[in-house]
């Protein structure tokens, strides 16, 4: 009788365990991986990460949310876009409702005021120091890390002209300029189709150094449980 009821207590406490994961999966955290090259230096392929579900307000139905908050400049967001619904996306808010957007030289103009950029040595965080150049990015007070194909940002390169992102909606950028598809394609993206905000990075895998003769990738532990920024 006594070991029926520790298998009972063990089935109980299984039960509970599963029934809070759930609970947190739906409402709470959201598990994605990262697939491309988009959002290096922040994210990089392989990474999985949690996104919060509830940081811009909690969803009770469909697209419709409880207190909703705004995304703000520099958070980086999961989303969809009318073109590819079932595809879901990682990128950076660059520009807010009311803020007019502008590239020059593939500097960013916000409202008038060009971001500055230091370049940095920092090979660690740069995919490849022979290909691309790593910059902080600074726009007010707000700093982030992106990466440019060599001295391309010294270059003249085609501009993206003015443009005011629309109430609702957000302009989005991709860390990693010179591969992400973006607003600058596609156009700003509604608040209401974005999932949630990255929040941290609780597993990253380099499969471009694997081992056991390349059958599995290898572990970035420097990443593991790391917040994203």
């Amino acid at each position: 009788m006594k070991i029926l009821n520790g298998w009972k207590e063990l089935a109980c406490i299984v039960l509970l365990a599963a029934l809070c994961a759930l609970i947190v999966r739906h409402f709470f955290l959201a598990p994605f991986q990262v697939p491309s090259g988009s959002m290096q230096p922040a994210l990089k392929p392989g990474d999985f990460i949690f996104v919060s579900q509830i940081a811009y307000g909690f969803r009770i139905s469909g697209s419709k949310k409880w207190a909703p908050l705004e995304p703000r400049r520099g958070d980086i967001v999961t989303f969809h876009y009318n073109l590819k619904k079932e595809t879901p996306y990682v990128k950076r808010v660059i520009g807010i409702s009311g803020d007019s957007i502008e590239i020059k030289n593939n500097r960013l103009v916000i409202n008038g005021n060009p971001a500055t950029y230091t370049l940095l040595d920092n090979k660690a965080d740069n995919p490849n120091s022979d290909l691309f150049d790593l910059y902080e990015e600074k726009v007010g007070n707000l700093t982030w890390r992106v990466i440019f194909q060599k001295n391309k940002i010294e270059k003249s390169n085609p501009n993206f002209r003015s443009l005011v992102v629309p109430p609702g909606e957000v302009f989005l950028l991709g860390d990693n300029r010179d591969v992400s598809d973006d607003s600058r394609y596609w156009g700003t993206v509604p608040t209401h189709q974005i999932f949630g905000r990255v929040s941290m990075i609780w597993l990253s895998l380099d499969r471009q150094q694997p081992w056991a003769g390349n059958r599995f990738p290898s572990m970035r532990w420097e990443r593991i449980l790391a917040r994203v920024y």
